[in-house]
Protein backbone atom coordinates (compact mmCIF):
# COMPACT_ATOMS: atom_id res chain seq x y z
CA UNK A 1 0.00 0.00 0.00
CA UNK A 2 2.85 2.05 0.87
CA UNK A 3 4.26 2.47 -3.00
CA UNK A 4 0.55 3.69 -4.27
CA UNK A 5 0.94 6.41 -1.33
CA UNK A 6 3.97 7.58 -2.69
CA UNK A 7 2.57 7.72 -6.59
CA UNK A 8 -0.48 9.58 -5.33
CA UNK A 9 1.06 12.67 -3.57
CA UNK A 10 3.72 13.17 -6.02
CA UNK A 11 0.99 15.80 -7.66
CA UNK A 12 -0.06 17.97 -5.30
CA UNK A 13 -3.75 18.44 -7.11
CA UNK A 14 -3.91 14.84 -6.41
CA UNK A 15 -4.48 15.52 -2.37
CA UNK A 16 -8.23 14.89 -2.42
CA UNK A 17 -7.77 11.78 -3.76
CA UNK A 18 -4.96 11.04 -1.29
CA UNK A 19 -6.61 12.26 1.21
CA UNK A 20 -10.02 9.78 0.66
CA UNK A 21 -7.69 7.09 -0.23
CA UNK A 22 -5.98 8.06 4.10
CA UNK A 23 -9.74 7.59 4.97
CA UNK A 24 -10.11 4.39 3.50
CA UNK A 25 -6.75 2.85 4.79
CA UNK A 26 -7.34 4.69 8.50
CA UNK A 27 -10.96 2.61 9.00
CA UNK A 28 -9.45 -0.79 7.67
CA UNK A 29 -6.85 -0.87 9.78
CA UNK A 30 -8.95 -0.17 12.83
CA UNK A 31 -11.32 -2.54 11.82
CA UNK A 32 -8.24 -5.38 11.73
CA UNK A 33 -6.81 -4.23 14.72
CA UNK A 34 -10.58 -4.64 16.40
CA UNK A 35 -11.94 -1.17 16.93
CA UNK A 36 -14.69 0.39 15.87
CA UNK A 37 -15.28 4.24 16.50
CA UNK A 38 -18.41 5.52 18.46
CA UNK A 39 -19.26 9.07 17.75
CA UNK A 40 -21.55 10.93 20.47
CA UNK A 41 -23.17 12.77 17.45
CA UNK A 42 -23.08 12.94 14.00
CA UNK A 43 -20.33 15.57 13.10
CA UNK A 44 -22.49 17.93 10.72
CA UNK A 45 -20.41 20.47 9.35
CA UNK A 46 -20.87 22.79 6.55
CA UNK A 47 -18.45 21.37 3.42
CA UNK A 48 -17.77 24.50 1.93
CA UNK A 49 -15.99 26.06 5.50
CA UNK A 50 -12.63 25.37 6.58
CA UNK A 51 -12.06 24.13 10.07
CA UNK A 52 -9.32 23.78 12.46
CA UNK A 53 -9.97 20.46 14.11
CA UNK A 54 -7.98 20.09 17.06
CA UNK A 55 -7.96 16.37 19.60
CA UNK A 56 -6.46 15.61 22.65
CA UNK A 57 -3.13 13.61 22.06
CA UNK A 58 -2.99 10.12 23.44
CA UNK A 59 -1.77 7.56 21.30
CA UNK A 60 -0.05 6.74 17.77
CA UNK A 61 -3.61 5.96 16.17
CA UNK A 62 -5.52 9.25 16.91
CA UNK A 63 -4.66 10.35 13.76
CA UNK A 64 -6.41 7.46 12.20
CA UNK A 65 -9.49 8.19 14.31
CA UNK A 66 -9.32 11.99 13.18
CA UNK A 67 -9.32 11.10 10.10
CA UNK A 68 -12.14 9.05 10.03
CA UNK A 69 -13.87 10.84 12.21
CA UNK A 70 -13.46 13.67 9.76
CA UNK A 71 -14.60 11.62 6.94
CA UNK A 72 -15.20 13.97 3.65
CA UNK A 73 -13.44 16.78 5.27
CA UNK A 74 -10.64 16.79 3.94
CA UNK A 75 -7.66 17.97 6.25
CA UNK A 76 -3.77 18.64 6.20
CA UNK A 77 -2.06 17.73 9.87
CA UNK A 78 0.36 20.20 11.51
CA UNK A 79 3.10 18.09 12.96
CA UNK A 80 6.90 18.05 14.06
CA UNK A 81 9.46 17.87 10.78
CA UNK A 82 11.65 15.30 12.73
CA UNK A 83 8.62 13.31 10.87
CA UNK A 84 10.46 13.73 7.16
CA UNK A 85 13.65 11.96 8.51
CA UNK A 86 11.16 8.40 8.54
CA UNK A 87 11.81 6.39 5.41
CA UNK A 88 9.56 6.56 2.80
CA UNK A 89 6.83 8.00 5.20
CA UNK A 90 8.67 11.10 5.48
CA UNK A 91 8.36 11.73 1.88
CA UNK A 92 4.13 11.31 2.39
CA UNK A 93 4.47 13.38 5.49
CA UNK A 94 6.37 16.19 3.77
CA UNK A 95 4.15 16.08 1.03
CA UNK A 96 0.85 15.76 2.72
CA UNK A 97 1.39 17.26 6.04
CA UNK A 98 2.74 21.15 7.59
CA UNK A 99 6.09 20.31 9.46
CA UNK A 100 7.70 22.69 11.50
CA UNK A 101 10.65 23.13 13.12
CA UNK A 102 10.01 24.59 16.68
CA UNK A 103 13.10 25.86 17.04
CA UNK A 104 13.16 28.01 13.87
CA UNK A 105 11.16 31.45 13.85
CA UNK A 106 11.57 30.97 9.96
CA UNK A 107 9.97 27.85 10.20
CA UNK A 108 7.05 28.96 11.90
CA UNK A 109 6.80 31.87 9.59
CA UNK A 110 6.76 29.21 6.64
CA UNK A 111 4.00 27.14 8.66
CA UNK A 112 1.96 30.10 8.69
CA UNK A 113 2.04 30.87 5.21
CA UNK A 114 1.26 27.17 4.15
CA UNK A 115 -1.53 26.78 6.24
CA UNK A 116 -3.06 30.14 4.59
CA UNK A 117 -2.37 28.28 1.32
CA UNK A 118 -4.27 25.30 2.34
CA UNK A 119 -7.29 27.65 4.07
CA UNK A 120 -7.82 28.93 0.74
CA UNK A 121 -7.90 25.86 -1.14
CA UNK A 122 -11.03 25.05 1.47
CA UNK A 123 -9.04 22.76 3.02
CA UNK A 124 -9.55 21.99 7.43
CA UNK A 125 -6.46 22.20 9.00
CA UNK A 126 -5.47 19.61 12.14
CA UNK A 127 -3.67 19.71 15.11
CA UNK A 128 -2.93 18.81 18.51
CA UNK A 129 -2.76 21.09 20.99
CA UNK A 130 -0.25 19.16 22.96
CA UNK A 131 2.45 19.40 20.77
CA UNK A 132 2.86 15.78 21.94
CA UNK A 133 1.77 12.77 23.96
CA UNK A 134 2.05 13.75 27.58
CA UNK A 135 3.23 11.05 30.22
CA UNK A 136 0.32 8.19 30.24
CA UNK A 137 -0.73 9.60 34.11
CA UNK A 138 -0.96 12.94 32.55
CA UNK A 139 -4.82 13.43 31.91
CA UNK A 140 -4.28 16.65 29.03
CA UNK A 141 -0.78 18.06 28.56
CA UNK A 142 -0.39 21.73 28.41
CA UNK A 143 -1.58 23.18 25.47
CA UNK A 144 0.34 24.74 22.77
CA UNK A 145 -1.02 28.01 21.17
CA UNK A 146 -0.23 27.19 17.29
CA UNK A 147 -4.29 25.66 16.63
CA UNK A 148 -5.63 29.37 18.33
CA UNK A 149 -3.33 31.98 16.55
CA UNK A 150 -4.43 29.71 12.88
CA UNK A 151 -8.21 30.20 13.70
CA UNK A 152 -7.89 33.36 14.84
CA UNK A 153 -5.69 34.39 11.82
CA UNK A 154 -8.24 33.27 9.59
CA UNK A 155 -11.24 33.84 11.12
CA UNK A 156 -12.38 29.71 10.73
CA UNK A 157 -14.11 27.82 13.41
CA UNK A 158 -12.74 25.45 16.13
CA UNK A 159 -14.08 21.58 16.06
CA UNK A 160 -12.81 19.67 19.25
CA UNK A 161 -12.93 16.55 19.43
CA UNK A 162 -12.22 14.43 22.40
CA UNK A 163 -10.56 11.04 22.34
CA UNK A 164 -11.70 9.13 25.15
CA UNK A 165 -10.72 5.29 24.57
CA UNK A 166 -7.95 5.55 22.34
CA UNK A 167 -5.16 5.68 25.55
CA UNK A 168 -6.41 2.63 26.97
CA UNK A 169 -7.21 1.22 23.49
CA UNK A 170 -3.72 1.40 22.48
CA UNK A 171 -1.40 3.53 24.70
CA UNK A 172 1.97 5.18 23.36
CA UNK A 173 3.67 3.57 25.54
CA UNK A 174 4.79 0.51 24.68
CA UNK A 175 7.17 -1.18 22.32
CA UNK A 176 7.31 -4.15 19.41
CA UNK A 177 5.96 -7.54 20.38
CA UNK A 178 4.20 -5.51 23.29
CA UNK A 179 1.63 -3.99 21.77
CA UNK A 180 -1.06 -7.28 21.33
CA UNK A 181 -0.88 -7.47 25.76
CA UNK A 182 -1.11 -3.43 25.83
CA UNK A 183 -3.92 -3.06 22.98
CA UNK A 184 -7.45 -4.17 23.93
CA UNK A 185 -9.93 -4.20 21.12
CA UNK A 186 -13.31 -2.50 21.50
CA UNK A 187 -15.26 0.48 21.04
CA UNK A 188 -13.25 3.85 20.56
CA UNK A 189 -15.59 6.96 21.91
CA UNK A 190 -15.04 10.11 20.37
CA UNK A 191 -17.07 12.94 21.82
CA UNK A 192 -17.51 16.00 18.87
CA UNK A 193 -18.54 19.77 19.26
CA UNK A 194 -20.50 22.33 17.77
CA UNK A 195 -17.37 24.75 15.80
CA UNK A 196 -16.54 27.88 18.16
CA UNK A 197 -16.62 30.70 16.20
CA UNK A 198 -13.21 33.40 16.04
CA UNK A 199 -15.24 35.99 14.15
CA UNK A 200 -13.79 38.96 15.78
CA UNK A 201 -11.41 37.28 18.16
CA UNK A 202 -7.93 38.62 17.99
CA UNK A 203 -4.80 37.54 19.41
CA UNK A 204 -5.63 39.00 22.77
CA UNK A 205 -8.32 36.58 22.98
CA UNK A 206 -6.07 33.60 21.93
CA UNK A 207 -5.22 32.54 26.00
CA UNK A 208 -9.17 32.83 26.21
CA UNK A 209 -9.71 30.34 23.41
CA UNK A 210 -6.86 27.89 24.18
CA UNK A 211 -8.27 27.62 28.22
CA UNK A 212 -12.03 27.34 26.66
CA UNK A 213 -11.46 24.50 24.43
CA UNK A 214 -8.98 23.19 27.45
CA UNK A 215 -11.82 22.92 29.98
CA UNK A 216 -14.16 21.00 26.92
CA UNK A 217 -11.51 18.20 26.96
CA UNK A 218 -10.90 18.10 30.43
CA UNK A 219 -14.73 17.92 31.20
CA UNK A 220 -15.81 15.29 28.31
CA UNK A 221 -12.49 12.94 29.71
CA UNK A 222 -13.88 13.39 33.39
CA UNK A 223 -17.60 12.60 31.87
CA UNK A 224 -16.05 9.41 30.35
Amino acid sequence: MCPAFVIVVINKNWYKSFYLFGVVWSKLILFFMGFYIKLDKPLNLDITQPYVFVGNHVSMIDVMVMVSVAKRHAMVFVGKKELDQIPIFGYIYRKTMILVDRSSPESRKAVFNSTKEKISKGRNVCLFPEGTVPPTEMELGKFKQGAFSIAIEHQIPIVVCTFLDNKKRFPWSFGGLLAASKGIPGELRVVTHEPISTIGLTMNDMKNLSDKVRKIMLEDLRRG
